[in-house]
């Protein structure tokens, strides 16, 4: 095992440090100063400790404020043993002197949950792939396992999915998620990441892109080297330019010294430019040279700089229609979107929900010593069932809010907002979450919207009345699908004859046998009679815009969100179902 020197003087900090690396499977001695440890590590790499691999280190120990004297330092340090640097007041420019010289890696003070996380998994990733000094490399290396947390997050509990490869965990730890679409991703990303590729990843705010950005860099070549995030949109136009490539002194007012980029400090590593289509069109043709050349000035400069760099970009904006509206330039587009990624929402991924939901508790009990050991099965289905609009940041955020607000130990429906428990209920009843499935109950006698003519609460046509006016012809004349044929729709491979061909009691009657035993029991429950008439008669179209909606939900939960496959399971063509979509704000 892999021995962790811990050099920090601050108690709380030392103890979630200590923490980490303890749920993290690594062996961590805390030494009171960066002498005891030096000793530890012994005078040249050859004596070092045989167990030591790494040292997160205050770098305050240095007792100096002097750049040059913590990079001499440093240099000869890294020489034996990886050193995982923390510090608060260090300038970018002092920050990239420290990679230079060797620091594997660097986190502000007061810590962040989630930079932590990232560090630790990406310096002990690291060392579960290197042999300790003088001996042999493991035919296999074995994997430094993530605390069993599922996110935006860290790695989930073995068996629950996460990152494909499981002998990297650095690679994709800071993500959680089994969702196919979520595997893809990991797939596309474990073939680019050893190439220099330009990738440009596309998702909603709150989807994780700085995450798959991350994932990429730490899976590179370049992981040794620093990633460098910018987000375009967050900073004035005209101050980006400066920032992303630097400016002399003097080159305008209140330049009074010169000033490194963002581009020279990534030399070597990762540029991340979020929110890539807020950038102006001045700067766009800068950025085309960078990437054509590898080149550029500073602002107010003549000196042409050069830079061995990556490029990761990401938008949430559709930059083709951009492109089309003359707001981004089509040449650039096209050198950025090498390597397309696309994360789907959280709302299309909603099985990842109690995973994520899992993460944050954890999280919050180690970060925020939280008392809350978890959720009633109705609370996580209100979860589960939500849209997200704000994805997995906003899952977070009202986690983080129901945690600190919980009464007891078991957060329940009334810990959860009642904006949000009200659009959900808007939606009809809720799937219950995951669990055993049980055996199903003989269906009661068809008294309900399909066939509501055979019952105990139907009755017998009055004089004047039509008897073709049930629910199966009204949902034809509605703009849905017609619900007497659900299990042939609900079937990709198209109608069954017998559906086809038998009346509409006949139909309904046979509903039951048509669909598949392995539908979820809240789809079976769609064609079940769940209809009681009041005197005061039931909202027609309400109740077929409610079923519409739920058949629409259940095709692309079937097939996996392929809209193509949804609308053929359906019976209607791809246009059709794309406008009802848009209508229903189903994305």
């Amino acid at each position: 095992m892999n021995l962790v020197i811990l050099v920090v003087k601050n108690e709380k900090v030392a103890q979630t440090i200590l923490g980490a690396c303890h749920d993290r499977g690594a062996e961590t001695r805390r030494l009171d100063s960066l002498a005891g440890a030096l000793e530890a590590l012994g005078p040249q790499a050859g004596d070092a400790d045989p167990g030591a691999g790494a040292l997160i280190l205050d770098l305050a120990e240095f007792n100096t404020k002097s750049d040059k004297k913590i990079n001499q330092s440093l240099a000869e340090i890294s020489q034996r043993v990886k050193i995982l640097g923390l510090g608060s007041g260090y300038g970018l420019k002092s920050v990239t002197s420290f990679f230079r010289s060797g620091l594997s890696d660097y986190l502000n003070l007061p810590l962040d949950p989630i930079d932590l996380t990232r560090a630790l998994n990406k310096i002990l990733g690291s060392l579960s792939r290197e042999p300790a000094p003088g001996k042999a490399r493991p035919a296999r290396p074995a994997p430094v396992q993530a605390p069993a947390e599922p996110a935006a997050p860290v790695s989930p509990p073995p068996g629950q999915g996460a990152s494909p490869r499981e002998s990297d965990p650095a690679s994709f730890a800071s993500i959680v998620g089994q969702d196919p679409g979520l595997m893809e991703i990991f797939r596309i990303v474990e073939k680019v990441a050893a190439t220099d590729s330009t990738v440009m990843v596309h998702g909603e705010s709150g989807t994780g892109k700085e995450l798959i950005a991350r994932a990429i860099h730490q899976a590179s070549p370049r992981r040794l080297r620093p990633m460098i995030p910018v987000n375009c949109g967050a900073i004035p136009e005209e101050l980006l330019e400066t920032e992303l490539f630097g400016h002399e002194k003097g080159a305008f007012t209140n330049a009074i010294r010169d000033r490194v980029g963002r581009f020279e400090m990534a030399d070597g590593g990762t540029i991340f430019l979020d929110e890539i289509g807020d950038m102006s069109a001045k700067l766009q043709v800068k950025l085309l040279r960078v990437i054509q050349e590898h080149e550029f000035e500073r602002v107010g400069g003549d000196k042409t700089i050069s830079v061995d760099i990556r490029i990761i970009t990401a938008t949430h904006v559709d930059l083709t229609k951009a492109v089309r509206d003359g707001r981004f330039r089509e040449d650039l587009y096209y050198r950025l979107n090498v390597i397309p990624l696309t994360i789907p929402p959280l709302r299309e991924r909603s099985g990842d929900v109690p995973l994520l939901i899992d993460y944050f508790l954890t999280r919050l009990r180690d970060t925020r010593g939280s008392k809350v050991t978890g959720l009633t099965d109705e609370t996580k289905a209100i979860l589960s069932a939500y849209r997200w609009p704000g994805n997995v940041r906003e899952l977070e955020n009202l986690m983080e809010r129901m945690v600190i607000l919980a009464d007891g130990p078991i957060l329940t429906k009334n810990d959860i907002p009642a904006r949000l428990v009200t659009e959900v209920e808007a939606l009809g009843p809720f799937p219950k979450p995951p669990g055993p499935r049980e055996p199903r109950p003989e269906p009661p006698a068809p008294v309900g919207p399909l066939n509501h003519a055979h019952g105990a609460n139907s009755r017998s046509p009055g004089p004047g009345d039509d008897d073709t006016g049930d629910l199966d012809e009204a949902v034809d004349h509605s703009a849905g699908p017609d619900f007497s044929n659900v299990a042939s729709m609900l079937n990709p491979t198209g109608p069954d004859d017998r559906a086809a061909q038998s009346p509409p009691k006949a139909r309904a009657d046979e509903a039951q046998e048509l669909i598949p035993v392995s539908l979820d029991p809240e789809l079976v429950s769609m064609v079940e009679p769940i209809l009681s008439f009041p005197e005061s008669g039931v909202d027609l179209s309400s109740v077929v815009n409610r079923f519409e909606d739920r058949l629409i939900r259940a095709a692309l939960a079937a097939t996996n969100g392929v809209k193509n496959q949804a609308a053929r399971a359906l019976g209607l063509n791809r246009t059709t179902f794309l406008e009802k979509l848009k209508k229903k704000g189903i994305e």
